[in-house]
């Protein structure tokens, strides 16, 4: 891959707004900004509903603060409306409040956690295969209806018009692209999609030190690579003391150190777009991710104990 400005890798994350608070993530985006490394944020509209709390777009502080991340080069992109289940008529409003506060609409989207109204989720985010599997062996406890036309939680036609990305698998190795070479890309069988992408596993802060450890970062210099990093800052970033973790601030140091192109996900997702020569994967490619999502998984498990 040729990155712009002669860049010999690109690196980004993607922060997931969950019990997101400013005084909890602020510092993190400050030293980002310091190490001119910019990066991709999440947010909700609406308050919480569930288990899960954190600022929201409505709240003016909150706001402000996303705003000013923005204005700096940060990216703020799509966590669904709110966590917790949001009908049509709320998704509708959220998406146009969004546009009211950023002059544009979300362009890029993640689904969070057990909401009813993610699009694509659950075992339908997979191929032929390891969907029969999911099935087979776990049945269909939960349901998600975001891309059912005939549900009260449908907004697959705001997906398709609206969102331009769209992620999916998360692996546990930093060179993102080493495992979905072909991303972003469409998925004939999604129709209310556009492109679809991967992420590097980076939950929590022991998973994202362990991520971009100095071995990891040579690593994917060597290889050219891309590492879209997917986190929550809100989890373990900052000490009890308030300060930032020492490992981290290590790490980054570090990464910013190298000839890294460091700019949001949506703009890296452009760039690899300009490259492909068609945009569609067939059947076996997307069998494959899942292959390599499904080992990715296990070890997880194993190392992780979730």
């Amino acid at each position: 891959m040729m990155w712009p400005l002669n860049k010999e890798f690109a690196f980004t994350i993607i922060d997931d707004t969950d019990d997101s608070t400013i005084d909890k993530i602020k510092p993190i985006y400050d030293y980002l900004k310091s190490k001119n490394i910019k990066t991709t944020k999440t947010a909700w509209v609406y308050p919480s509903r569930d288990v899960y709390k954190g600022g929201v777009i409505q709240d003016n502080d909150y706001l402000e603060f996303l705003l000013k991340l923005e204005s700096e080069g940060f990216e703020i992109q799509s966590h669904n409306v709110g966590s917790g289940d949001f009908r049509r008529d709320e998704i509708i409003q959220g998406f146009n409040i969004f546009k009211e506060k950023f002059n544009r609409y979300p362009s890029l989207h993640i689904n969070h956690s057990g909401n009813s109204d993610n699009i694509y989720w659950g075992y339908k985010r997979y191929g032929t295969i390891l969907r029969f599997l999911i099935k087979l062996f776990k049945g269909q406890k939960r349901r998600f209806y975001g891309d059912e036309i005939e549900s009260e939680y449908f907004w697959g036609d705001l997906s398709k018009t609206h969102i331009k990305y769209i992620r999916n698998r998360v692996f546990g190795g930093t060179n993102t692209l080493k495992y979905d070479p072909l991303m972003p890309y469409r998925d004939r069988n999604k129709k209310y999609s556009n492109y679809w992408f991967s992420s590097s596993d980076g939950h929590t802060i022991t998973e994202f030190n362990n991520l971009i450890s100095k071995k990891n970062i040579d690593k994917l210099i060597k290889e050219n690579g891309l590492c879209i990093a997917y986190t929550h800052f809100a989890y373990g970033f900052l000490e009890q003391n308030g300060l930032i973790n020492r490992q981290f601030k290590e790490r980054i140091d570090y990464l910013s150190s190298k000839n890294g192109w460091f700019v949001p996900a949506s703009e890296i997702l452009d760039h690899l777009l300009k490259f492909k020569q068609k945009d569609a994967v067939n059947s076996f490619y997307i069998n494959m991710l899942d292959y390599r999502w499904l080992i990715a998984r296990i070890i997880k498990k194993v190392k992780c104990g979730r």
